[in-house]
């Protein structure tokens, strides 16, 4: 159904508060990351700056949400201390008590491996389908394609990176659990930054033109 304008309802923010979102956003993603780990709210509240409170009230956020995942990571812990095995939907084993006995790394282990089922999958997926992938960037993909390609190539790769998490997430063609992707598209002869590496990438540079100036005068 398509609404009639006046139903539209629209918000302008300012470049202030959308700085703000993004940076409670990246706080967030610290917190998800870590909290796989049983990471602490004192470490946590170190890692982000703010009060061990604070901290705190982030880490109750995330398990008051998200009571079902906690609940099946209790028992996946308790089922791969119990049986001594813990695998992937592919078939991908580890066996605790070996090569894994910690708690934090058990819990850590099905999100890590099932991630990279579907990482796999998806590469399989975009090569099939003549995407030219360059590599896995941790839980992305690199590729790269014509300017007048490169829109259509990126959809394409993220509808593979859709179905392989259905592939995945799913007991059978019926499910619907499935991933959403973003994708940031640079064109020539712009090129990808971000900004956690902005300081180190600038010193690099400034150290290569250092060296070059020295063996410039050297010559």
């Amino acid at each position: 159904m398509i609404k009639k304008p006046e139903q539209h309802a629209t918000r302008n923010l300012t470049l202030a508060q959308l700085q703000h979102y993004a940076d409670v956003r990246d706080r967030y993603k610290v917190m998800l990351l870590a909290v796989q780990y049983a990471m602490q709210a004192e470490t946590l509240a170190g890692r982000l700056g703010v009060s061990s409170f604070e901290a705190q009230e982030m880490l109750n956020q995330h398990h008051a949400q998200f009571a079902q995942y906690w609940a099946w990571s209790d028992d996946f812990v308790q089922h791969a201390l119990q049986t001594g095995v813990m695998h992937t939907a592919f078939g991908w084993y580890c066996r605790t008590g070996i090569t894994e006995f910690n708690e934090r790394s058990i819990r850590n282990w099905m999100i890590q491996s099932a991630g990279a089922d579907i990482l796999r999958i998806a590469c399989i997926l975009g090569m099939r389908h003549g995407i030219k992938l360059l590599a896995p960037v941790h839980d992305a993909v690199l590729i790269e394609a014509p300017i007048e390609k490169i829109e259509a190539d990126v959809a394409l790769m993220q509808e593979c990176m859709r179905r392989a998490s259905r592939i995945v997430l799913n007991a059978d063609a019926a499910g619907t659990h499935e991933l959403r992707t973003d994708a940031k598209i640079i064109h020539y002869p712009d090129r990808y930054s971000d900004k956690r590496g902005e300081a180190i990438w600038e010193r690099v540079l400034q150290l290569l033109a250092e060296r070059k100036a020295a063996v410039g005068e050297a010559a």
